[in-house]
């Protein structure tokens, strides 16, 4: 059974893409590809920039926080990183924020190489904006085809006869894919399609092989299963 992860190793990148460490420190560095720490009961800022005046910039926070999870870093530390080995990092990246820093002046964390993880949504938007392909070499990807309304649809060896609704959700979830971000909440997806139900398993009812066509994380995220 292959676990769902969140983030994975550089060793477990390099595997998936076939290419060798100096690439992926190449593309990390010139910025073309964000790679994260993990971090435990950190002192976390979060806020936007204001630019009052041309060529002045002032930090105006949103939320502070002790924070447990993922943090990005940015790439000029990469690339320091990889010079020296290990440094002491104390501003980040974070979706959603445009800056990410310590509020405690005197705190830092420290990164090494061996710490450095790959999220699974930066993953996989690199590999749909690219055309790299994370399957391995004599595997194949699941074939994936469907009618302008996606009421009718092949995955793989299956095919699929859709409601309106099904159809709905299978064109987000496509449309999803293709952006790079192929995880979705499933009671947001259902609620666009018009579904009165906030339960994928009870829209998906009537199809007895719709896990062949939709994947769950078991978090309430769902996507296509196109690998």
């Amino acid at each position: 059974m292959e676990i769902e992860k969140a983030y994975f190793t550089l060793p477990e990148v390099l595997e998936r893409w076939s290419i060798s460490e100096a690439d992926l420190v190449y593309l990390a560095e010139n910025d073309k590809l964000r790679l994260s720490v993990r971090v435990f009961g950190v002192p976390l800022e979060l806020g936007d920039y204001e630019e009052p005046r041309e060529g002045q910039h002032f930090r105006i926070p949103s939320e502070r926080s002790w924070f447990n999870g993922l943090l990005d870093l940015h790439a000029r530390d990469v690339f320091e990183l990889f010079r020296c080995s290990e440094i002491h990092i104390s501003d980040f990246r974070m979706p959603g924020a445009e800056y990410a820093t310590l509020y405690d002046e005197n705190r830092s964390v420290l990164v090494m190489i061996g710490d450095l993880l790959l999220r699974r949504e930066e993953r996989d938007r690199f590999e749909a904006e690219t055309g790299f392909s994370g399957v391995k070499a004599g595997a194949q990807r699941t074939a994936f085809s469907a009618s302008p309304d996606y009421q009718d649809v092949t995955c793989g060896e299956h095919q699929f006869r859709l409601g309106p609704i099904q159809a709905q959700v299978v064109r987000v979830l496509h449309d999803a894919a293709r952006r790079g971000e192929p995880w979705q909440s499933g009671k947001a997806i259902l609620s666009a399609a018009g579904s009165k139900s906030l339960k994928m398993s009870d829209v998906f009812k009537s199809q007895k092989q719709w896990r062949s066509l939709i994947e769950s994380n078991g978090r309430g995220n769902y996507r296509l299963n196109l690998d």
